[in-house]
C-alpha cells in the first residue's frame, strides 16, 4: 500500500504542477510562484502551487497545497488538501483533513477526520473525528489526542498519546505507553506494552509471539492469537486513498495534452533558432530513410536503459566522471522529450514541405505547430493516441540518430543562391 501510494504520490505531483502551468496567472485565492512567503486573510478558497511555502493567517473556504516543503499555521473553516516532500500543519481546521508526503509532522487541531500518508508520520496535535494513518515510521506523541476510531499501518508504530475509540493497527513493529480507552486490534511482528500503557478496552493481538508487557502496564483483557505475519500484504491497511479529484481540479487530457503540446513546440521552435542545420539535417535523414528511422527509434529505445546504466557506472569510476555521471541523469528525459518533438518536426516537414529542400525558419515553425497539433489531438484517444505519440517518439529518436552517424548534409536550396 505504502509503495503505490508513494507512486501515486508522483503522479499527483505532476497533475497538480500541469494545472498550475495551464492555469496562467493567480487570480485572488490562487498563489503560484517559487518560494512563497504567505500572510493570509481570505474568504474563500485558497490554492498553492509552488516549491517552498511558509504561511499563517486565515482562510474561509478550503485550503489545496502542492509544493515541495510546507509549513503552515493556518486557521481553516474548510478542507485541507496537501501534497508535498515535507509537511508541517499547525492551527485550527474545522474541516477534514488530507496529507500526502515524505515527512509529515501535524501539530494542529482538527475537528474532523484525518488521513495522511508519508514515510515518516509525526501527530502532536488532536482529532475529533476519525484517524486513517499510513507510513514507514508513526510517532503519536504523548500530545496526540484521537477522539474517533483510528487506523494504523506502519513499520514502525510508537504510541504515547490517546486513543479514545476502537483503534486497529497493522505493523511490523508496535510500541505503546499511551492511552487506549477502546477496543485494540492488533497485526503485528513484535509487541510492546511498556509501563505507562494503559487499554481499558479488550486487546486482540495476532503475533508470531506473544506480546511483551512491561510491569507497570494495565492491559484490560488480552487475547493472544499466533499468527504468520506477513511484512508485505499486512501493509495492505489502512485505506488511505488520494485521488486528483479530491483536490478540486481534475485536470482534463484536453488540458494536459494542450501543456505537452505546447511544451514540445515551444522547445522546437528554440533548437530551430538555435540549430537550423542540425534541424534540417534530422528532417533531411528521416527524409532519407523514413522506415529506417521508426525502426532504428525502436531499437534505441529498447537499448537506452542498459547504455545509460552502463555509461553511468562506467563515469561513477572516475572522479572527473561522477559530476558527468549525474548530469546524465538529468539530461536523459530531456533528450527523450527532445526526440518526441523532432518526430512532429520531421512529419511537418515531409507533409508540407513538398520541394524537400531545408526550409526556412517560418516554414518550419509552422509545418511543426500543425504536426504537433495534430498529433496532440490524436494523443487523447485511449491506446490509439499513446500508439501514435510512440510512433512519433520513435521516428524522431531514429532520424536523430542516424542524422548524428551520418555525414550527408542537407541539400541547399538553390534557388536561394
Amino acid at each position: 500500500m505504502i509503495k503505490s501510494l508513494k507512486r501515486h504520490l508522483h503522479s499527483l505531483l505532476v497533475a497538480g504542477f500541469l494545472c498550475g502551468a495551464a492555469s496562467g496567472a493567480a487570480h485572488a485565492g490562487q498563489y503560484i510562484g517559487g518560494d512563497l512567503n504567505l500572510s493570509l486573510d481570505e474568504n474563500d478558497d485558497v490554492l498553492v502551487l509552488a516549491a517552498d511555502v511558509v504561511g499563517e493567517g486565515r482562510i474561509g473556504g478550503d485550503l489545496t497545497v502542492f509544493a515541495a516543503d510546507v509549513r503552515m499555521n493556518v486557521t481553516v473553516d474548510g478542507e485541507v488538501q496537501i501534497v508535498a516532500a515535507d509537511i508541517e500543519l499547525d492551527g485550527t481546521i474545522q474541516g477534514e483533513v488530507g496529507l500526502a508526503g515524505a515527512d509529515i509532522r501535524v501539530g494542529a487541531d482538527l475537528f474532523d477526520d484525518l488521513e495522511a500518508a508519508g514515510a515518516d508520520l509525526t501527530l502532536n496535535g488532536t482529532v475529533a473525528g476519525n484517524a486513517s494513518l499510513a507510513g514507514s515510521t508513526i510517532i503519536l506523541t504523548p500530545d496526540a489526542v484521537v477522539s474517533g476510531e483510528t487506523e494504523i499501518g506502519a513499520r514502525e508504530l510508537y504510541m504515547e498519546g490517546r486513543l479514545v475509540q476502537a483503534v486497529e493497527i497493522h505493523a511490523r513493529d508496535v510500541v505503546i505507553s499511551g492511552t487506549i480507552e477502546g477496543p485494540l486490534d492488533i497485526r503485528a511482528r513484535d509487541v510492546v506494552f511498556e509501563s505507562g500503557a494503559v487499554i481499558t478496552g479488550p486487546v486482540t493481538v495476532r503475533s508470531p509471539k506473544p506480546p511483551q508487557v512491561a510491569e507497570g502496564a494495565q492491559i484490560g483483557e488480552l487475547d493472544y492469537q499466533e499468527y504468520d505475519f506477513d511484512e508485505e500484504s499486512d501493509f495492505n491497511h489502512p485505506d488511505v486513498n488520494f485521488s486528483i479529484e479530491d483536490f478540486g481540479f481534475a485536470p482534463s487530457p484536453w488540458a494536459i495534452g494542450g501543456v505537452f503540446t505546447a511544451s514540445a513546440f515551444l522547445l522546437g521552435l528554440l533548437v530551430s533558432l538555435a540549430s537550423p542545420k542540425g534541424v534540417a539535417g534530422v528532417a533531411s535523414a528521416f527524409r532519407r530513410k523514413p522506415w529506417v528511422s521508426g525502426l532504428l527509434g525502436l531499437v534505441v529505445l529498447a537499448v537506452l536503459p542498459i547504455l545509460t546504466i552502463t555509461l553511468f557506472v562506467l563515469l561513477l569510476a572516475t572522479v572527473i566522471g561522477i559530476p558527468l555521471a549525474f548530469l546524465l541523469i538529468f539530461a536523459l528525459p530531456i533528450v527523450l522529450f527532445l526526440s518526441y518533438v523532432f518526430g512532429g518536426v520531421v512529419i511537418g516537414d515531409l507533409v508540407m514541405n513538398r520541394t524537400g529542400e531545408p526550409a526556412g525558419f517560418g516554414l518550419r515553425a509552422g509545418s511543426m505547430l500543425v504536426a504537433l497539433l495534430v498529433i496532440g489531438l490524436i494523443s487523447v484517444i485511449p491506446f490509439i493516441g499513446w500508439l501514435i505519440s510512440m510512433i512519433v517518439f520513435c521516428i524522431g529518436l531514429g532520424a536523430w540518430t542516424i542524422a548524428l552517424f551520418s555525414r550527408t548534409k542537407p541539400t541547399p536550396n538553390m534557388d536561394a543562391v
